[in-house]
């Protein structure tokens, strides 16, 4: 009778533990489908009955030698010990090696804690035995209704798909007379309007969307690198960035990004109905505890961090699929172009290795860094971008064969550029101003109120996109809203240029970073440039560029045209003058230093 009261309690300890697990780790914004919940459940279940009935066998037979009632406590502080000691190796000391004493004494006092308790709650535990797997059921009652996001009210409005194309520069593309294979692009660019000017506020992915986003540029969000918490240090971004007041219309909102830097835990998730920053095969299924130690120990190391395109657009058509007649806003996010721009094994065996090798990020791979031709890697960048298209092109094949694309404003530009060996940056980004850093695409589709094949060679900021869409929709306005909506360009309105200051960070990941800023200015007869380098650097000072006569930005005039520079910096400087706050320090956790490394914003 003991060994089946034994048994029967672990039964119910691995079951209400599983169930208990998802209640707990489950969210809305993840949007679950009831499958997907389901395989949670599953999984979870069954994790906590592999670890709950061979510690139950073993509870059973010390029970038998010893005369005691132990075996239930055993099955307890095995559950306990496994999920407290998983919890502390990932979540604690995730970069600390198990040599350490911080891990092994950690991992040991948790273990002697948890014998300890679950000793201590034997006899309770064999009378709630049937109470625990009313628990369980209660709980995944639970997890199913916590997996599923808040309904909507209904928007009048129309709908809103917003792409960003992470590391995506314009010449690049088809519209804007690129090799990259992209005929979905071009059939946007020809059914709307096309600007031949964009300058993005920062050549980094975080502090970029988040400009985007907010309407606000780098010296008026304060977050100049990634892995900043921008919620934590700048809440007041949060209520009126652009998702937020779609949520507030009444419209189903969903974002689904592709990289770390737009991870929910720096805040983007706020505003948003479904918030898809999970890589994983089943969104969110690595936060269980067993399912976390598997991919720590046998998966590849970018695995969480990134994830392809392909699997960012499933989730973002299963999104839509789900929206029926509701207007939405979606912002689906592709990270394909960032390097390493990724290539069959087969065409990464043939790439030319017969010479001096290249200069490359020490992030890429080892088989890439060996590569000694820069043709071969610009053109893997520009697959890159067609495999993008290809998958803006079946959202929108989608939306056009229910009925609903030309209802839809869709919106597609990039976060930055790529420095394809200008001044003599091979293939990264985020640490000069230099316009192949900082130029984007910036294409708009939307028949009711767009103009067909329009081109626009004003120049304009990402930062323009926010007040635009609140314009044309009717969204919630702000008094003094700095920057301007271009939806009377999008008519085919006159459009006139305005300056644009980008900044970045001129030391990462530190307390107080300093930062670099570069004020682009435009004119019917002149474009010019103006960097400002922090203290610290090599080529402190400024540098200033004619970029009609040196669109290569090769030669710094800074010195010849002194009365130019002195002109171009009081109007940075009145231009920043009140508009600034404090600059947001990045996060330096272990996890959080590791995951921007394996993605190249650390050397």
């Amino acid at each position: 009778m003991g060994t089946k009261q034994t048994l029967s309690a672990a039964l119910a300890l691995g079951f209400s533990s599983g169930c208990l697990e998802v209640a707990l780790r489950a969210e809305p914004r993840l949007g679950l489908s009831a499958a997907e919940a389901a395989t949670w459940l599953a999984l979870a279940v069954g994790c906590g009955l592999a670890v709950a009935l061979p510690a139950g066998l073993i509870g059973a037979a010390v029970d038998r030698r010893t005369g005691r009632r132990l075996g239930v406590g055993l099955v307890a502080a095995a559950l306990l010990a496994l999920h407290a000691g998983l919890w502390y190796r990932f979540e604690i000391v995730l970069n600390d090696f198990v040599r350490s004493p911080r891990v092994w004494g950690g991992l040991l006092g948790i273990a002697a804690l948890s014998l300890v308790a679950g000793l201590a709650l034997d006899r309770l535990l064999r009378r709630l035995a049937g109470v625990l797997w009313v628990a369980g059921a209660l709980a995944a009652a639970a997890a199913l209704a916590l997996s599923r996001p808040p309904p909507a009210a209904a928007a009048a409005g129309p709908s809103v798909l917003l792409i960003t194309l992470d590391t995506t520069r314009p010449d690049r593309l088809g519209p804007y007379g690129g090799p990259a294979q992209t005929p979905t692009l071009d059939r946007l660019a020809a059914e709307g309007v096309t600007f031949d000017q964009v300058i993005a506020p920062a050549p980094l992915t975080e502090p970029s969307h988040l400009a985007i986003m907010s309407g606000k540029p780098v010296h008026a969000t304060g977050v100049v690198s990634n892995g900043t918490d921008f919620a934590a240090s700048h809440p007041e971004l949060l209520p009126d960035m652009l998702q937020r007041r779609f949520q507030e219309a009444g419209y189903r909102t969903g974002g689904f990004v592709s990289g770390f830097p737009l991870h929910g835990k720096w805040g983007w998730w706020h505003g948003f109905d479904v918030y898809d920053d999970d890589f994983g095969t089943v969104p969110g299924l690595h936060r269980l505890s067993l399912v976390r130690l598997y991919e720590q120990l046998f998966l590849p190391g970018n695995t969480l961090r990134e994830r392809h395109g392909q699997h960012t657009a499933a989730r973002t058509l299963s999104f839509l699929e789900g929206t029926g007649g509701q207007s939405f806003f979606v912002w689906m996010h592709l990270f394909d172009p960032h390097a390493p721009y990724e290539v069959s094994e087969e065409e990464l065996a043939a790439a030319p290795r017969d010479g001096e090798p290249l200069d490359l990020p020490q992030y890429l791979p080892p088989p890439y860094r060996n590569v000694t031709d820069v043709d071969w890697i610009i053109d893997s960048y520009d697959r890159e971008i067609s495999k993008a298209d290809r998958l803006v092109g079946e959202v929108l094949d989608q939306l056009e064969a229910s009925g609903r694309l030309d209802d839809t404003l869709v919106i597609v530009t990039a976060d930055h550029g790529e420095s394809l060996t200008e001044h003599g940056y091979l293939f990264d980004h985020g640490d000069y101003l230099y316009d192949a850093s900082l130029r984007v695409p910036l294409i708009v589709r939307y028949p009711p109120a767009v103009r067909a094949g329009l081109r626009v060679g004003c120049q304009t900021a990402t930062t323009e996109i926010l007040p635009t869409v609140v314009d044309m929709l009717g969204l919630r306005a702000l008094d003094g809203e700095r920057a301007r909506s271009l939806a009377g360009v999008l008519a085919g309105e006159p459009c006139e240029n305005m300056p644009v200051i980008s900044a970045t960070v001129a030391g990462r990941y530190m307390e107080d970073p300093p930062v670099d800023r570069s004020l682009r200015s435009a004119t019917e007869e002149l474009t010019t440039k103006l960097i400002v380098h922090s203290e610290g650097r090599e080529d402190e000072g400024y540098a200033f560029f004619d970029l009609r006569a040196d669109p290569g930005e090769e030669r710094d005039l800074a010195g010849s045209r002194p009365e130019e520079v002195r002109a171009v910096r009081g109007l940075l400087g009145s231009m920043l003058e009140g508009n600034t706050v404090d600059v947001a320090s990045p996060e330096t956790d272990a996890g959080t230093m590791e995951a921007l490394e394996a993605l190249g914003y650390i050397e």
